[in-house]
Order: C-alpha cells, then sequence, then structure tokens
C-alpha cells in the first residue's frame, strides 16, 4: 500500500495510549488527550487548531436519552481469598481492569463472608460472587439486597465460534462496569473483575461453606467533565465540514477498543495537515456517548454539523490473532448514500490481495447500535461506521498492543483518506461504480415497499438519497401509500446503551432480533421521516425481519416513551 499513511506510525501510537487508563474523566483520559495534542504539535499543527469542550459528569445530567455518571478512577485495589486458606485473588498491579469501573472505595482492609449469587436475596454485609450482567446483580445484590463486595465473572459479547468464552480463555480478567450515578455512587459497593479460573477456584471453595474474602480498594469517583478534543485537521474554513470520530476513553491496555480508532483519527489529523489538503476535516476525540452526545447537540444548537462523520471503532485489529472480521456500518436507507458507498467502495478496492485474491475478511453489515456514529445519524447524518466484530479479546486485559496489524491499520486509514479525497477531486469513475450500486439497491428498496403503507412517504426521499431519478418513471405508479400515524422521538440523539436493560427477556426472546440496533435506526427515522408506518417499513426491509417484530418493538418504545405517535 501507498505510504501516505503509515502503520508503523499508528501502532506506536496505540501502544502510548495503551499505557494510559482512559476511563471517562480521569486524570488518566486528560493526560492521554495531552500526550496526543503535543504529539501533533510537534508534528506541525498549529496550537490553535485545538479545542477541549466539558460536559458534566456530575451522575444527574440528562442529555438527550444519556444520563451522565460521576468521573471514576481507580488507585488500587487487592482480592484475597482468607479463609479456609489465603489465597492471593487480584489486583490492580496485575490488572488494571480487577477494580470493576464504578466501584467504590474499602475503610481499609475489609474481610466479608463469600456467597454465590442466587438472584434477589438478603446478602447485607456479604461479598457475592457472580456471573451474569453486572448491572442486574448490583440492582439485586447491591440496591435491593445490601451487598457490601462483589467479585465477578462476566463476557460480554460471546462468540464461541472464534475461541471467545469464558471457558475459552480462562486466565482473562474482562472489563465491566457497574452504575456510578450519583445514587449508585453513594452505596460506595466494591466491585472486582476476576479470571475464570479465580472465579472457579473462589465458586468451589464458597460452596464448601465459610469462605472468606479480604480486600482493599481506593478510588476516586466525584463531580468533574467528559472532555471531547476537537482537532481541525486542515485550518480550512470555508464551506461545510466531514467530521472523523473516535472515543478515547476505556481501561488500559484497550487497544483495539479503542486505542487504534484514537490513533488513527490522530494520524489521518497529521496526514491531511501536512498535504494542506483545502477542505474543512475536524477530528473528535470523544468519551463514548457520555461526550459525544452533548458535542453532538452543541454541533446542532451551533448550526454547525458536518455534512457526513466517519466514524473509526476498533480499526487496527489483527485477524489472525483476534478472530475478528473488517465491517462496515451501513448508513440508514432513510439518509443519503453517497460517502458511505463512496468509502465501502474504497475499503473493497484497497483490500490486502495477492494476485487477486483477498487475503483479508471484510463485510458489510445493516446499521449497528453501540459508538458514537449512532448519535449523528439519529440528528439526520449520514455516519458509517468501520470496526472489527467480534473480537477474541474484546472489553479484556488480552487487547494489548501485540494484537494490532500495521497493515490491517493502514488498509483502514487509506480507505478513509481517499474517501475525503473524493471531496476536493472526484473521480468519475469511482462515482459511476457507487451509482450503480446505489441504483440497484434503490430498485429492490423501492420494488419491497410498492403499494404498501407509508411507501409514500418515503419515495421522494429515496430516490434522493440514492441518486436514483432514473427510477422515478419506473416505480411513479406504484400505488404508494401514505403512514396512517406520526412517529417523532421524544429527544435529540441516540437511545445509548441504559435504556437496553430496561428491555423485557420475554420480548428479547419473541422477538429474536438485534433490537437495539432497530431501534436506533427508527428513532432517526422518526426524526427524518415522520410517519410511523414508512419507518417500521424501511426497518423491516433494511434489516430483513418480519413487519410484526418491528411493530412490536415500536409499540414497546412508544409505551416507554422513547417514542411519540
Amino acid at each position: 500500500m501507498s505510504q501516505r499513511l503509515d502503520g508503523k506510525k499508528v501502532k506506536s501510537l496505540i501502544e502510548m495510549l495503551s499505557g494510559y487508563h482512559r476511563m471517562r474523566g480521569s486524570r488518566d483520559y486528560k493526560e492521554s488527550m495531552n500526550s496526543i495534542t503535543d504529539y501533533l504539535i510537534r508534528s506541525g499543527l498549529p496550537e490553535n487548531r485545538f479545542r477541549v469542550l466539558k460536559y458534566p459528569a456530575d451522575g444527574v445530567t440528562k442529555t438527550g436519552n444519556i444520563v451522565s455518571t460521576l468521573a471514576w478512577e481507580p488507585v488500587y485495589g487487592e482480592l484475597w481469598l482468607e479463609n479456609p486458606e489465603r489465597v492471593f485473588v487480584t489486583s490492580t498491579k496485575v490488572t488494571k481492569v480487577s477494580l470493576v469501573s464504578g466501584s467504590g472505595s474499602s475503610k481499609g482492609w475489609e474481610s466479608l463472608p463469600l456467597v454465590v449469587y442466587d438472584g434477589k436475596g438478603d446478602y447485607s454485609g456479604k461479598a457475592v460472587l457472580a456471573s451474569e450482567d453486572p448491572v442486574k446483580v448490583f440492582q439485586h445484590a447491591v440496591v435491593e439486597g445490601g451487598a457490601r463486595c462483589l467479585i465477578l465473572c462476566h463476557m460480554r459479547k460471546v462468540f464461541e465460534e472464534i475461541g471467545r468464552s469464558l471457558n475459552d480463555l480462562p486466565q482473562m480478567t474482562n472489563f465491566l462496569t457497574i452504575p456510578h450515578d450519583r445514587d449508585s455512587a453513594d452505596r460506595n459497593a466494591v466491585a472486582f473483575s476476576v479470571t475464570k479460573e479465580k472465579y472457579d477456584l473462589l465458586f468451589n471453595y464458597s460452596k464448601k461453606g465459610s469462605a472468606i474474602v479480604g480486600f482493599r480498594a481506593e478510588t476516586n469517583m466525584s463531580k468533574g467533565s467528559f472532555d471531547v478534543l476537537q482537532i481541525d485537521a486542515t485550518g480550512f474554513n470555508d464551506g461545510p465540514q466531514v467530521l472523523i470520530t473516535a472515543h478515547l476513553c476505556h481501561p488500559s491496555p484497550g487497544a483495539d477498543d479503542n486505542g487504534s480508532g484514537a490513533a488513527l483519527a490522530v494520524e489521518i489529523a497529521r496526514v491531511l495537515n501536512d498535504e494542506n489538503f483545502p477542505y474543512s476535516v475536524k477530528i473528535a476525540l470523544v468519551p463514548e456517548y457520555l461526550g459525544s452526545v452533548p458535542y453532538a447537540l452543541q454541533l446542532k444548537s451551533e448550526n454547525n454539523l458536518p455534512i457526513y462523520t466517519i466514524n473509526l471503532d476498533m480499526v487496527g485489529a489483527d485477524q489472525n490473532k483476534t478472530g475478528s472480521t473488517f465491517i462496515l456500518s451501513k448508513v440508514p436507507p432513510y439518509l443519503p448514500q453517497r460517502w458511505g458507498r463512496i468509502l465501502e467502495f474504497y475499503i473493497e478496492s484497497l483490500m490486502p490481495s495477492n494476485a487477486g485474491y483477498p487475503l483479508k475478511r471484510f463485510g458489510e453489515i445493516p446499521f449497528m447500535a453501540g459508538s458514537d456514529h449512532c448519535v449523528f445519524t439519529t440528528l439526520g447524518i449520514p455516519s458509517p461506521f468501520m470496526g472489527h466484530l467480534p473480537d477474541r479479546y474484546y472489553h479484556s486485559d488480552f487487547d494489548t498492543p501485540q494484537m494490532m496489524d500495521e497493515k490491517e491499520l493502514e488498509w483502514v486509514g487509506l480507505s478513509a483518506l481517499n474517501t475525503l479525497d473524493q471531496l476536493v477531486k472526484p473521480d468519475q469513475d469511482v462515482l459511476i461504480s457507487v451509482r450503480s450500486k446505489m441504483i440497484g439497491e434503490l430498485f429492490g428498496i423501492l420494488n419491497r415497499i410498492s403499494g404498501r403503507e407509508g411507501s409514500d412517504d418515503v419515495f421522494d426521499l429515496l430516490i434522493s438519497n440514492y441518486e436514483g431519478e432514473v427510477l422515478r418513471k419506473v416505480f411513479n405508479n406504484s400505488g404508494n401509500l401514505p403512514s396512517l400515524s406520526p412517529l417523532e422521538p421524544t429527544f435529540d440523539s441516540s437511545l445509548g446503551l441504559e435504556w437496553i436493560k430496561t428491555f423485557p427477556q420475554e420480548l428479547k426472546d419473541e422477538l429474536e432480533i438485534d433490537f437495539a440496533s432497530v431501534a436506533d435506526f427508527v428513532v432517526g427515522g422518526a426524526a427524518v421521516v415522520g410517519g410511523r408506518e414508512a419507518v417500521e417499513l424501511l426497518a423491516s426491509i433494511h434489516y430483513g425481519v418480519e413487519i410484526g417484530k418491528v411493530r412490536v418493538l415500536t409499540g414497546w418504545m412508544i409505551e416507554k416513551g422513547l417514542l411519540r405517535s
């Protein structure tokens, strides 16, 4: 590949960032931000190109649908089995993620009886060992049951097909979080994350009875700020702008998630500055959701939203080591498609190969919830997402720089840079390929919506978004029907992630769909289209699911006040 962007440089930045325990609102987060600023200034960016925007980390403030947490950082923690024999379990000296994000502090050294979590019950004055979802355990064992300490062994996003399970990785410590809004933090519950090996050891001793654990924990949890670092990569002030986003937060090492996205965004800024790129491109390094939501809403209030964004999230994985696949999340059909399609074109054309045979895995998926692209998508901004999922070492202390691939970083970075080039030097051959694909997709969508409720609401919008005026005459007399009901969000921006915990398990089992992604899709569609039947129809087609399932989800969201109809 061209050395316009050097994967070795990006990887070295990932190594630097991996040394910081980049918890949202922490000193390490701010220091990592300062290190990035210093790197770019020393690389030639003027000091006036940097702006830090601060948003409340007070555990109370609600922005859109997102409730702030307090700023949190660990100082020290260690955990031992004390009875029936003394055995070391874990400490922050071994792995920084051993203290669960949101953990409180102990009163010096504390010793407590150890019990195994068994749903709701009385856990007063106990240390509770659990392998279930930390938020649920916190609610049952701490809030309702009075537990003093949680010892957790839990893995998000299990993928046994690539060896991602607790049994496959018994020595890996997972990065976990418990609630630390103002009310939750006042409970001052201490929480540790342990490996499957240590969980099994504690479980076996607790079943024999009379097991006691000892621990010490010191954390700082207080009001602070969530800082967004905005970098003006080009200094070009005329006309609209493009924004590249990446979340800087996450624990050490956090190499792929998301040292890779932040480092690649920083290196793209350096390249654009070196090239005197003649278009306004800004970089926003954010605390995921808690910083990106208020930042995006501020841009909206200033009438300064970008024309599109590119979100870099987990973009450096060595596919052989991590079992991951490079993915591109589609822009929803109710938003303009061009820039997502140009990005896809370059990803595919730049894919590492040998004699025409691809050497990497790549897949395009429907719009996916879960990162900062959702924040802008639901404000009507096309925001393609690039990342690597599934990943064997996601959210763990095994997510190290050794799992990164320099060539992968170059592939992703050059795909983004070449897409930006189309802003100033459009390549007609690229546009022909992109338009051909858009018109083909539009043909399929218009066929599927023909004559159905809501189709009339989106007919003109789809033709515009897919640049498919050539198909207007073909589908002009398709008997399209309007929506029967209005639909609008009850707040600006993305749903976020916390609401997912309130979604009933019985509905998850009944629907068997990616309800979180569909829900964010519907929120964005409601803001753009405004008709319930039209949005449900597009969601059904986009995800290839029965429209009845989308209607059930939409009905639940209306009932819970997430939408109005």
